[in-house]
């Protein structure tokens, strides 16, 4: 039995030998419960694999069990309980020491202790200096929170392969490199074959691991003209390598290399057919403002709903609607119900329910289900245009209906009913436009915070200080409706957001605002869309909504006053506002 349970998990029978084992559990528990914990691991039985780790470790506590407890542990998200054991497990200081403290530096960077997880890395690297996936692991510790931090190791980094390649051509080096290692930890402690150092692999690690990385994080600093002369350089080694093309289209778009950047995600799209780039190119398409642009961009943007199972209704409903569009076209929902749901945030809802008013022609009713948060707003809109007979046939629901012909997300809309680039504008919002306040000091409402946009790959957020110095000396009154943050706010300006409980509450405190001056945030989209006089602040790098980078404009939102903030801009803010106002000398 013995040798029947590891030819089966050698063999990667995960599932029989994991039987197996459970089996023999009474026969030989401590080699038994080694093949059910392992077996049980690869085959993502988690929560089994915790319970045969434990068994295991209390019966034989030796630094190899308590490793892949400690790894049951995290999968389980049990943190502190990894850590703890991990710990301990290093005091031992024995074999595998190394490879505890590899453990819990990714531990420690998987729960955001990034400090401990540079530290531990280092440590690593000085016993096993030419270890250049330990050193790769090292670099990324901040890749996704800290770019400067990430630069400056990614350049340590190739500062210590080019040294090495020179010692290397001068022979004066004659250690080895390791292998990668493996993502999974079994198969980090079973590989312990080494390569013989190589200048080529050397240069290959380099050019397609490290300095694609290097140019993204420059990117991501606003470096530009270097990110985009680095990833120029490494073309040529990359041309196999998708994700490579992504980051490079995504500087090329911002360069304002547009038809580059189609180039770049066609090539990511070609090596592999993945929904991230047909997303990202969707993006660029519909950002050009441009009729053929917008076609093509439409349709690639259902690409979104990949990522969307957990907010889609229902999968097959959206397949059925997609199969009857295939056939028919826009005739397939003529005449019929059809519930629109919400699949994204906030600020798409409002965004997109212009494009109900064409549904509302073609189909014989218009079930709309918008978030929970917004269903009174949108009832009490569309109650109000009823009265005057605009959208009759459409209602708003709060709860899913158990009965209708087709279900469609609002964001497909202008693929799945022909909806054209220059017929957007043209289309009414179910949101009633509030009238022009009479307020003797004119009322600007702010909004410069969403939690959302943190770890965004669009910056979109200001700090309160930039944007209350660039309005300082504006004899206007102001109102914050900024929500999820507690601030303390200067003395003299109001905090509404204290009487805001939902949107329908949003909207009755914007009917006194003059002007609003918003990032892009859902706030954003609801004063456009009450025709309040709205200035939208960007940061340079901003979302496909605002249009081109060097010339931004929405074409969902034609009156939006679309400001992109910078230091050397600052100064241009409030002439801007003043303006919008009608307060200039």
């Amino acid at each position: 039995m013995f040798d029947k349970i590891a030819y089966c998990y050698f063999n990667a029978d995960y599932e029989k030998a994991l039987s197996l084992s459970e089996n023999f559990l009474q026969d030989n528990a401590k080699f038994a419960l080694k093949y059910a914990m392992l077996s049980s691991f690869k085959l993502s039985l988690f929560d089994r694999s915790l319970y045969y780790a434990k068994e295991l470790f209390m019966l034989d506590p030796t630094s190899f069990n308590a490793l892949i407890l400690a790894s049951s542990y995290t999968k389980n998200q049990m943190f502190d309980e990894a850590l703890d054991l991990l710990q301990q497990s290093l005091a031992k200081d024995d074999d595998l020491r190394d490879e505890i403290s590899l453990e819990l530096a990714f531990l420690y960077k998987s729960t955001n202790r990034l400090e401990e997880a540079e530290s531990t890395f280092r440590d690593l690297i000085q016993r096993d200096l030419y270890n250049l996936d330990l050193w790769k692991h090292y670099v990324e510790v901040y890749f996704m929170h800290d770019f400067q931090k990430a630069l400056l190791a990614h350049e340590e980094l190739c500062s210590f392969i080019y040294s090495m390649i020179e010692d290397l051509k001068k022979g004066l080096l004659t250690k080895q490199v390791t292998t990668p290692i493996q993502s999974n930890l079994q198969d980090r402690l079973s590989n312990s074959t080494k390569e013989n150092l190589d200048i080529i692999k050397i240069q290959d690690f380099l050019n397609t691991k490290i300095l694609p990385q290097k140019a993204y994080l420059l990117f991501k600093l606003l470096k530009i003209p270097e990110s985009l002369e680095l990833f120029q350089s490494l073309s040529q080694t990359n041309q196999n390598h998708a994700q490579f093309w992504q980051n490079y289209a995504k500087v090329l778009e911002f360069s304002g290399n547009y038809q580059g950047a189609y180039d770049a995600y066609q090539n990511a799209l070609n090596l592999h057919h993945h929904a991230t780039y047909e997303f990202d190119l969707a993006y660029l398409l519909m950002r050009m403002g441009v009729s053929e642009n917008f076609e093509e961009g439409k349709k690639l943007y259902e690409s979104r709903l990949f990522y969307a199972h957990n907010e889609t209704f229902s999968t097959f409903h959206y397949n059925e609607s997609i199969k009857a569009f295939n056939n028919s076209g826009v005739d397939a929902f003529r005449d019929k119900e059809v519930l629109v749901f919400c699949e994204q945030g906030f600020g798409d809802t409002i965004m997109y329910c212009r494009c109900l008013e064409k549904l509302c022609k073609i189909a014989s009713k218009v079930l709309f289900a918008p978030q929970s948060a917004m269903y009174e707003m949108f009832k009490n809109q569309v109650e109000l245009l009823n009265k005057k007979n605009a959208f009759k046939n459409l209602k708003v629901l709060q709860d899913f209906p158990t009965s209708f012909d087709y279900a469609l997300p609002i964001c497909s809309l202008p693929l799945l009913i022909d909806i054209k680039f220059d017929e957007i504008p043209k289309l009414k919002t179910p949101i009633i436009p509030l009238k022009k306040p009479q307020n003797k000091k004119k009322k600007i409402g702010i909004y410069y915070f969403t939690p959302n946009a943190v770890n965004s790959d669009v910056s979109r957020n200001f700090e309160f200080e930039f944007l209350f110095s660039a309005l300082e000396g504006l004899d206007c009154k102001l109102v914050s409706f900024q929500m999820g943050i507690n601030e303390n706010l200067p003395k003299g300006i109001e905090n509404r957001a204290k009487k805001i409980e939902h949107w329908d509450d949003t909207l009755k405190n914007l009917a006194d605002i003059d002007c609003m001056i918003s990032i892009d945030s859902a706030i954003t989209h609801l004063t456009l869309a009450l025709d309040i006089p709205t200035i939208v602040l960007l940061h340079p790098r901003f979302d496909w909504r605002w249009g081109k980078f060097e010339d931004p404009k929405s074409y969902f939102w034609q009156k939006a006053k679309c400001f992109i903030l910078k230091e050397d801009t600052k100064k241009d803010l409030k002439p801007l506002v003043e303006k919008t106002l009608g307060i200039t000398d």
